[in-house]
């Protein structure tokens, strides 16, 4: 499936519940902290977003991704986030430029959860099978996991990422 910029389909909502989810559980500083570590292993914070909103709402995540989310991952936001990684953050020659492309960084991230919200809603999602939210997490993070083997640090990450999923749900009874 190609994904070019003219095949992003238009009816895409970036203003969806998968989008909501990441700003809220981003507010948290564990949360941004943990996934960006992940991030710096090979892992996609686009997943790990998707993994936990599923365990939020009570669904398993089977870590299968649509081709669309994954080539706009690697076609649109990746090369995005190299930019502007390759640019020192304290160069006052050179701050506007990064600043301009972090924020084309977010809003690549934002359509490719957009597009990640739309593949997930149309399909048929599977039930917990009475599994408590923290075990619930701790499996759609392994099904988001880029690898199989996990180091005791990684395992500590994804604890974490858990625990905050948990805390958010709890308190999750203010508007999006």
């Amino acid at each position: 499936m190609s994904c070019s910029g003219s095949k992003i389909p238009e009816d895409i909502d970036p203003e969806n519940p998968l989008w909501r989810f990441a700003c809220r559980f981003w507010e948290s500083p564990q949360s941004r902290d943990a996934c960006l570590e992940l991030q710096d292993r090979g892992w996609s914070v686009t997943r790990i977003l998707c993994a936990a909103w599923l365990a939020s709402s009570g669904h398993s995540f089977s870590g299968t991704e649509n081709d669309r989310v994954t080539e706009w991952r690697c076609q649109v936001t990746e090369p995005i986030r190299s930019a502007r990684k390759y640019i020192t953050k304290n160069n006052p020659c050179t701050v506007t430029v990064r600043e301009c492309i972090a924020r084309s960084e977010l809003e690549a991230e934002r359509i490719e959860l957009a597009l990640a919200y739309q593949a997930l809603t149309s399909e048929t999602q599977t039930g917990t099978g009475g599994k408590t939210l923290a075990s619930l997490a701790r499996n759609n993070l392994l099904a988001a996991a880029p690898e199989t083997i996990m180091n005791n640090g990684t395992g500590r990450l994804l604890d974490t990422l858990a625990r905050e999923l948990s805390t958010l749900v709890k308190g999750d009874n203010r508007p999006c």
